[in-house]
């Protein structure tokens, strides 16, 4: 993570076209204390050569990590709701 005095010299900008490529969404600030901002060190390294920032291994999941996850998260709803439909069946049968 880089200061903003950090991007200012590595890009060698102001601290309004900072403020400008925030808004666009071009550079993106996290708050650290509260009061600090910090900047990611690949997103800037990516600007300034003119290049787009992508995450690393957000974008890249297949079929099968997206129903992982899915379970993972889901997966007491899902342990539940088969719970309920079992115990349904099992006192509706004659």
């Amino acid at each position: 993570m880089l200061t903003e005095e950090e991007v200012r010299s590595y890009l060698r900008v102001e601290a309004s076209e900072i403020e400008q490529l925030r808004r666009r969404g071009k550079l993106t600030a996290f708050r650290v204390g509260g009061a600090y901002l910090r900047y990611r060190k690949d997103e800037v390294i990516a600007l300034r050569n003119g290049r787009k920032f992508r995450m690393p291994d957000q974008f890249d999941k297949n079929g099968w990590d997206i129903v992982r996850d899915f379970i993972i998260f889901h997966g007491a709803y899902i342990a539940l709701s088969i719970a309920v439909v079992l115990l349904f069946v099992y006192f509706l049968r004659p």
